[in-house]
This record gives C-alpha cells, structure tokens and sequence, in this order.
C-alpha cells in the first residue's frame, strides 16, 4: 500500500455538524476510495475531483493563488504522480517541477498538509532510478532535510508547551506562586470565555488553526479543558507530522542508493535527523523506516561514528522489545551492523542486551540474526564468561547437536547451523564454557557426530574443548577414536588436521596416556613423517600440526627415539629451511628441538647427525621473543653437552651479546687503513681467550665493561653477519672501545672459517 493511503484526511467537526449517520457512512466510504485511487479526493476545505493529465496547467496555476488553491492543485497533481503511467509525462513538464519546488521551498512552513502532498508527489517520482535526476536537479533531498529539521525541533517545542502548561496547572502547593499568577482580562461581551474560545476557533483558517494554537496559546488563559484540548491537538499534528516525516524519508532513502548523494546527506547530519525522529514510537510503519534507513546508512564508518556518538545502542535497545516483528527485524539487523564496533559491542553488554539476543535464538523469525551477533559478541573473552553465568551455553550446544548435519555445511552453504557451530567454537576458548559443553555426556555427541559426518567445524569445537586442563581428562576414553582418524585415509585434509591438534592436546604425561602404547598401535610416526616429508607438498596448515605433533610425542622417551630413527630430526630441518619466515612454525619446531633435546639419545642423535645445532645458533638473535628465548633453552642443553658445538655457542653468545662493540672494534679496524697488520685491532677475541676466561651469558643483562651501558648488547639483529650501528650509537660506544683498546689481547684472532655455520 502507498504511504499516506493509511492516513486519510479527517474533517473538521464544522463540515460534519449536523449530518445524518448514513451521510457520514458514505463520507468515510469515499475517503477510503480517495486514498486507495477509486474515486474523487476530498481535501480539508472542499471535495476535489478526480485528476485529468490534459487539464496539468490548471493545477499549476491553483499552486499561484492562496494556501488553500495551493493544497487543491498539489492534491490534484499527487492524483497523477501517484499513476506511474504519468510520471514521464509529468517529468517532462518543467513548468510544473519548478512551481512545486517553488511552492514547497517557499510555503513549506504555512501547511502540513500541502508539504506533504508536493513531498509525496517527488517520492512517486523517487521510486525509479530513471526520474532520480528530477530529485537531484530542483535539490529537494537537500530541502526535506530543512523540512524534517524544522518539524523535529517544532514537535519539540509544542511537546514543551504542554508539558510546561500540565506542570502549571498541578503545582505542589494549593496557592499558585504570585509571579505565575495570570493577570486578570476584560471578560469578552458574550459574558464566557468558552463561547469567545469557539468564536475564536471559528474564526481561524481551517488548514493551520491547529498549530498556531500550540503556537500562539498563552499561559494566561490555561485551564484543565484547555490544557486536554491542546493535548488532542498535539496527537493530531503529530499523526499529521509523522505522515510528512515518512513520507520525506522514505524519498531519502530512495535516492540515496548514489553514493554521493549519501555523502551530502551525511554532511547535513542526516543520521541526527533519523535518530531525532525516533521517539516516535506511536507509529511502527515509521520506526520500522527509519530503522531501515539507518542500516543502510551503517555500512559506511563514518555513519557509524556518528550514530555511536549520539548514543544508538541505548536507543534501540527498547525497539527489540516490541511486539512488531518486523521492527524488532530490522533493528537486530542494524545491531548485526554496528557489532563490527568494538566499542559498540561493549556498550550492547553494558546495558544488558546479550539475554535478548540468546531469547531471540528460540524464534524461528529471528534466529539467524541473533546468531550472527552472538558469534560477534563470543570473539571479546571478556563476554565469553558472561555466557556462561546462565544456560546460554547448554542451550547453544544441545542446539547444535539437534540441528548438526553433514548437509548444512556442504550443500547450503553458510547458514543458522553453520553460525551456530562458529558460536560455540568460540565460546569453547573459555574453561569453563568448555565444562559446560562437555558436561553431561555432551562431548560423546559432539565427537560421535563429528566422525558421522566428517564435519571438520565440529571437529574443531572439539580440539578446543581438548585444550584445558580440566577436559582433557574426558578424552581419554576417545584417544584411539581420534588416532584412528588421524591415520586413516579416507578423511578429508581439513578433519585430520583438526584431528591431529586433538590428539596433539590430550597426549600428555600428566593425562595418565601411554604414548608410546599409542604410538605403536596405530602407527603414528610413519604417518607423521609423510606429513612433514617436503616431497609431498602437504598443506601448510597440516605441516604445522605435524610439526606440533612432534613435540607432543617427544614427551615420550621411546616415542622421542623412534622418531629420530626414522629421521624426524632432518625432516624438521628440511621444513625449518624452507618455512623460515613463518614465526608460528619456527617457534613449534624449536619446542620440538627442545623436547627431543630432554632424552639424552635422541639428543647426541639430533646434535651429532643433524644441522639443528647451526639453525638453533642462527635463530639467537631472531625478533620474537617466544622463539629467542626458546633457542636459549635448547642451546644450553647443546653447550652441557661434550661435542664441538659447545665452544661455538660460547663465541655466538659473546659476538650477541658484545654485538655494538664487536662493530665499533671492525669499523675502526678498517679506518686505519694500509698500516702495519700487527698493529690492527682484531674484531674477535681468540679461541684461547674464550676458554680460559669466564664468559657473560646470554641471559646476563651486564656488560663486560662496567663503565658504559652502550655495550649491553639488547639491540635485535635479523642474523650473526649483522654489524651495522646507527650513528648515535658509534658515538655512544667511543668511551668503551677507548678503555678497552689499552688491554692486551691475543694477536691470534679467530679466523672467519671458525665462526661460519654448518648451513
């Protein structure tokens, strides 16, 4: 149905005194024909006919003569917009555009009434894309927002008078203040002032009688029958308002798919305008309007800011308890929206929303949105706890496991189940939602699906699960399950790996797990090694649960040795070779080092036949802090041991830690130019000195000058070769090299083939 066919003209009661019922059945009849396009159209003055395209000059001139005329013409050519049959020709008529903008640029703020007939009329030309240059042509987007503007701050301000005049009329004391007392005034000759207020009223033009007396009506001449009959007055213009505010944002919102337009629209704060409008919550057709209008203008960041500016969550917040479903429709999809925000979503949990939205997952109508937002809520951990302070989280899995299938993810792509399952994977990164799911023989369902339908999400919820300390001890029962699917062949890439980071967090030592029983029986460490063999270009994902996989079995003393003898320390090299830009699995296969590292046979095995030691040195000086300092930990175990690498890790360790000084003594060194080769500084210390006298170690933060702190070696090099200083820092380092230059040292330098790696 047209907006505006909803809200027929009433009459005023001067036209209808006196009228038999039947009249008045015939009247409301032929209203609801105007307004559906049968019949004639009765304005508030007088009936109008039925419109005639041939007569479109004489409407025009009705829009030239007074406030009525001019409501009598643009009702008339309304008739015709409202055809598409005749909007062409209407286009085409200049002399018609240009008298109602005219007419609406000049007269907007006399009638009501006629603003919304020319506003309406522009919206029929909105609704095609074809007549939108009209719009934009006569500027009367930018127009309505001056009209909408001023309606607004007019509704505020009749809505102030009366509250005012309601508080005037119920003070709290009997005896009114003597400054609000109103001074007397000449009694009028009919001897009542009720028959001077209908004179009055009779008096008045029929069209804007209304508002001017919320306008004019002063304080002195309030009583309680005044004081209701302007409060009918108000709800009257209200409805009148609200019919052009719909009207005015509906042909906003309508050429407003041009992105510039919307640009413009922005700038003249088109979001104040729908927000300020929505304390109408008497009209659900208008709400559910500006709703739309506002999710449409959220998808841009600069909307967005705006509409967080002026507060929208706690806004909306009462429209999602609505009994139209639409509306509450409408605005979970502006909340979806908005959840993008950070900020914004915590101001969603700050007024309590969250208890809304997991109600809404129990509605068939909204559950789609309520799950796409509670997936966005579940990212924070800070809400993940709140979850979980009621059954959210047990109604959220027994819902997955109702609606779980090998279909919904492959066929329909991604949908509520889908949303659903993403949900719970996140909640399950927190402990104690990951008892509740598991609880109650749950994690049997989900893991019993899961290997139904090879469902890779599933399997992924339940890898989570396995990572607390808590759950792990509910796995153990599923441990030859879970490495069955691992070795076996027939499942997809993506339900393996996630299988193998299962089997990866549960075989433990403290989870009571013989991993060397479960090593043997199915077979794992061939099928590890085939992961991790760089000939079989493996996923990268899998490689790296490969990878992780390692470190989990070296726990294991006998698992460590069986995967050394089947050169798993060579296949972590190989990948190390070529994945060294990769942090993650760098920082997993050095763990791997260090488990394998802890038994000592499989260490003199990784030590002695492996390049692991010279890629351990190598990585001393990587950025991350994770991955130095597990290179630490591996090194030390490497220099404890009796072999050649010990001496080298000693001189590394000093070149890292004396790096800046080390670089000043080589600048020097080549500034002195062709002299006496005897007389040269040598950059490195001898390998005599290194051993015979107590070297700092890495984790030592002191220099071996106690004068200067230049020299403390924290500067992080990408690799050993590095020697460049900063200028700054030359000059810093000038006092250390001056009061070490004067020590003796051993003219047998380190020859460079001493300190290059086995690469």
């Amino acid at each position: 149905m047209p907006i505006g066919a909803r809200n027929q003209p009433r009459f005023r009661h001067k036209m209808l005194h006196g009228t038999s019922s039947a009249l008045l059945v015939t009247l409301r009849n032929n209203i609801k024909q105007i307004w559906e396009g049968r019949t004639t159209r009765m304005s508030p003055v007088e009936s109008v006919p039925v419109a005639v395209l041939n007569c479109i000059d004489d409407y025009v001139e009705l829009l030239y003569d007074d406030i009525p005329e001019k409501i009598k013409g643009s009702a008339l050519i309304l008739q015709l917009a409202r055809n598409p049959d005749n909007l062409i020709e209407l286009a085409r008529n200049e002399a018609l555009l240009s008298a109602l903008s005219r007419v609406l640029r000049e007269e907007w703020k006399r009638s009501i009434e006629l603003s919304t007939n020319i506003v309406y009329t522009f919206f029929c030309f909105s609704t095609y894309i074809e007549f939108h240059s009209v719009i934009i042509q006569y500027k009367i987007g930018s127009l309505c927002m001056d009209v909408i503007d001023y309606e607004l701050k007019r509704y505020d301000q009749w809505k102030e008078r009366v509250e005012g005049k309601k508080q005037l009329l119920t003070p709290d004391k009997n005896d009114l203040p003597k400054s609000r007392i109103p001074e007397p005034k000449r009694r009028p000759k009919s001897g009542t002032w009720a028959v001077a207020d209908v004179n009055l009223q009779k008096s008045r033009s029929l069209v804007s009688s209304y508002h001017e007396d919320l306008c004019n009506a002063s304080d002195e001449f309030m009583s309680k029958n005044d004081d209701e009959q302007m409060k009918r007055k108000l709800k009257t213009l209200s409805k009148r308002q609200e019919q052009l505010l719909r009207v005015a944002f509906y042909m906003l919102l309508n050429i407003a798919d041009n992105i510039k337009v919307e640009e413009k629209m922005h700038k003249k704060d088109i979001v104040g305008l729908l927000i300020g409008a929505m304390e109408r919550h008497t009209n659900i057709d208008l709400l559910i309007l500006i709703v739309s209008f506002l999710q449409k203008l959220s998808i841009f960041v600069e909307n967005k800011n705006s509409m967080a500016s002026k507060s929208i969550i706690e806004k909306l917040g009462p429209l999602l308890d609505s009994p139209n479903a639409d509306l509450v429709n409408v605005t979970l999809k502006l909340l979806f929206n908005l959840t993008f925000d950070t900020k914004l979503r915590n101001k969603m949990i700050k007024i309590n929303l969250l208890p809304k939205f997991v109600q809404f997952t129990s509605d068939d109508k909204h559950i789609n949105l309520a799950m796409k937002i509670l997936y966005h809520l579940s990212m924070d951990d800070r809400v993940k706890l709140l979850f979980t302070q009621s059954d959210c989280v047990k109604l959220l899995t027994d819902m997955l496991l109702l609606n779980v299938n090998s279909e919904s993810n492959v066929e329909n792509g991604p949908g509520t189940t889908d949303v659903l399952l993403a949900v719970c994977v996140n909640l399950a990164w927190n402990e104690r939602a990951a008892q509740q799911m598991a609880a109650e023989g749950r994690l049997r369902e989900l893991l019993a699906r899961a290997f139904r339908h090879r469902n890779a999400m599933l399997m992924k919820l339940v890898r989570n699960l396995s990572h607390h300390t808590q759950t792990k001890s509910l796995f153990v029962e599923f441990v030859g399950d879970i490495a069955g699917a691992v070795t076996s062949e027939e499942a997809p890439e993506e339900f393996v790996i996630e299988c193998l980071g299962t089997l990866s967090n549960i075989l433990c030592l403290s989870n009571n797990i013989d991993i060397f029983a479960v090593v043997e029986r199915y077979n794992l460490i061939p099928c590890i090694m085939k992961i991790l063999d760089p000939e079989n270009n493996k996923d990268p994902e899998l490689v790296l649960e490969g990878v992780v996989a390692v470190g989990a079995l070296a726990a294991d003393e006998r698992a460590a040795a069986a995967l050394v003898e089947a050169r798993g320390g060579d296949a972590l090299v190989a990948l190390l070779r070529l994945r060294q830009a990769d942090d993650e699995h760098v920082l997993q296969t050095t763990f791997a080092f260090r488990q394998l590292l802890s038994h000592p046979n499989a260490a003199e095995h990784l030590v002695t036949r492996t390049e692991a030691p010279a890629y351990l040195i190598d990585l001393m000086q990587d950025k991350n802090v994770e991955i130095r300092k597990m290179c630490d930990a591996c090194l030390d175990i490497i220099s404890q041991m009796e072999n050649d690498w010990a001496e080298r890790i000693k001189v590394e360790r000093f070149r890292c830690h004396n790096g800046q000084w080390l670089s000043v003594v080589e600048t020097l060194g080549c500034e002195s130019g062709a002299g006496d080769a005897t007389e040269e500084l040598p950059p490195y210390l001898s390998a005599d000195y290194l051993t015979t006298h107590r070297l700092t170690t890495a984790d030592s933060q002191t220099s071996l000058n106690d004068d200067s702190d230049s020299s403390s070696g924290e500067t992080d090099f990408n690799r050993i070769n590095s020697r460049n200083t900063s200028d700054g820092q030359m000059d810093e380092m000038f006092g250390t090299m001056d009061s070490l230059s004067d020590k003796p040292l051993d003219t047998s330098a380190l020859s460079s083939s001493d300190l290059k790696l086995n690469a």
